[in-house]
């Protein structure tokens, strides 16, 4: 009987096995886990398991599990996500790979679903966060066949970077070394022996048995799915992609990729997009722009997640800036606002009440905002310890691609200087942490037409906290088509 290593090679940084030994004999199907790749092309773990599956002769069954019960459950989330499931079941039949759709606990559900279908090996993809890997690992210990976990969703595999990097600057130049191999385009084989399962409910009829927080209703001008997300990759690239380098911190124009949300769900892969970046026109400057946001500090901030347990704690922020906080602690606040007062958009900053309005009414703000958001939220709030938990609460509540290890990444070093430097002289309330103030907005980007945009299509007092996902009547994106992050 084949050993899972005959496949999952030692050498291979992109792989693991999660649990070790012969693939099962006389066994039905490899049976592709789907936890963050949540697409059909482009996906490493689908093209091991196809792999795996062609040598014994045997189809695929890709299985995504529903949790009812996901910690800080919104509909917003759960319904872009929803959106892009629907889309799988057709996408994995062009490779001739199979689908099943069960709703419980992944270390329940899955084990369950491997023994019903009879799989002689699980294949899943890498979620950096917390709860993935604990699923993983529930998994793991229930099988009673080998499983290996495929790391498909970044550029290069995180397990080259095994301790944790402190900034662009030293990983910059590890990622470098490894991008001819890893910057490539990936395949996508079909599997030789089809597989017609379709198994499973609409998910977009399971999440309506679900007890969500309807309060934070779709985003209206999001919608999930692969198609989509390489429909706004072929748009970034013709209309925006040439001036990226000049306009990527830009707040009053579309300037960036949109994909953050389709990315965050591996809807789309990172490798896909910076593959289609570097084989365009553009020039070289906009296309190295370009790749270090993607890919530099996109995967810094994975690097973060994996690395440090606190990622998404208080601690986890840096000891200096946790320490310099800790001296300004009691620095007089030019003034000081609530929870509730953030979350409605009630301060005196018309550009922090427009940004957090966007947030809550369409579950996006521009890369540029986020970070002066945080921080205003640090400079008026009594506590540096309740800044940071007001940031994560409203981060998780209202962006569609909130629980993120970019959002936490970008949270910590807003806060608390993860992934920068102390940032001299010593200044009121922030220490050593880089302030960022209107004056560095307005020397970006035209506030006010960033301001007046918002105004136009929401109004003034409209981040009342129970955001709809409601459309205005006759209302158009900000800027047209709306630009997200990471990129």
């Amino acid at each position: 009987m084949p050993n899972i290593t005959e496949f999952a090679h030692e050498d291979d940084p992109a792989m693991r096995v999660l649990r070790a030994g012969d693939l099962a004999e006389g066994g039905a199907c490899v049976l592709l886990w789907v936890q963050r790749s949540q697409r059909a092309r482009s996906n490493p773990a689908a093209n091991l398991a196809v792999e795996i599956a062609t040598a014994r002769g045997l189809p695929v069954v890709a299985v995504f599990c529903m949790v009812p019960a996901f910690p800080e459950a919104r509909l917003r989330p759960y319904h872009f996500m929803a959106e892009g499931l629907a889309q799988l079941p057709a996408g994995f039949a062009e490779r001739g790979i199979g689908w099943k759709l069960v709703v419980g606990e992944p270390p329940v559900e899955i084990p369950a679903v491997a023994r019903e279908l009879g799989a002689v090996a699980v294949v899943t993809d890498m979620n950096p966060l917390a709860i993935g890997r604990a699923w993983r690992a529930g998994v793991a210990d229930m099988l009673d066949v080998p499983m290996v976990e495929v790391d498909g969703d970044v550029v290069v595999p995180s397990a080259l970077f095994a301790k944790e990097e402190y900034a662009p600057r030293t990983i910059r130049a590890k990622l470098g070394k490894h991008l001819d191999r890893y910057l490539v385009r990936i395949p996508d084989p079909v599997s030789p022996v089809a597989s017609n399962l379709r198994e499973g409910p609409d998910p977009l009829e399971v999440i309506r048995t679900f007890d969500l927080d309807a309060s934070v209703g779709p985003a209206p001008f999001l919608r999930g799915g692969s198609a989509i997300a390489r429909e706004r990759l072929r748009e970034f690239i013709e209309e925006r992609l040439g001036r990226y380098d000049q306009d990527r911190s830009r707040a009053d124009i579309t300037a960036g990729t949109s994909l953050s949300p389709w990315l965050h769900y591996g809807q789309i892969g990172p490798t896909e997009i910076a593959v289609a970046v570097l084989e365009s026109d553009a020039p070289d400057a906009a296309k190295e722009s370009f790749r270090d946001e993607l890919i530099t500090q996109r995967e810094l901030s994975i690097n973060f997640a994996l690395r440090n347990p606190d990622y998404d704690s208080w601690m986890g922020l840096p000891d200096w800036g946790r320490e310099t906080l800790a001296r300004h602690a009691a620095d007089p606040r030019p003034v000081t606002f609530t929870r509730s007062e953030f979350e409605h958009a009630q301060t005196d900053d018309p550009l922090w009440n427009a940004a957090q309005t966007q947030m809550v009414n369409e579950g996006y703000m521009p890369n540029r905002l986020r970070m002066y958001w945080a921080k205003q939220i640090l400079r008026w709030s009594d506590s540096p310890e309740a800044a940071w938990e007001t940031t994560i609460y409203l981060n998780n509540k209202y962006f569609v691609d909130g629980r993120d290890a970019n959002s936490y990444a970008n949270v910590a070093w807003s806060i608390g200087g993860r992934h920068d430097r102390p940032f001299g002289p010593e200044k009121e309330i922030f220490g050593l942490v880089r302030p960022m103030g209107m004056g560095a907005m307005k020397r970006t980007f035209d506030v006010d037409a960033y301001i007046r945009q918002i105004r136009e299509r929401w109004g003034e007092g409209a981040a009342d906290g129970t955001a709809s996902g409601s459309r205005p009547q006759g209302a158009e994106p900000v800027q047209g088509r709306l630009g997200l992050g990471p990129a």
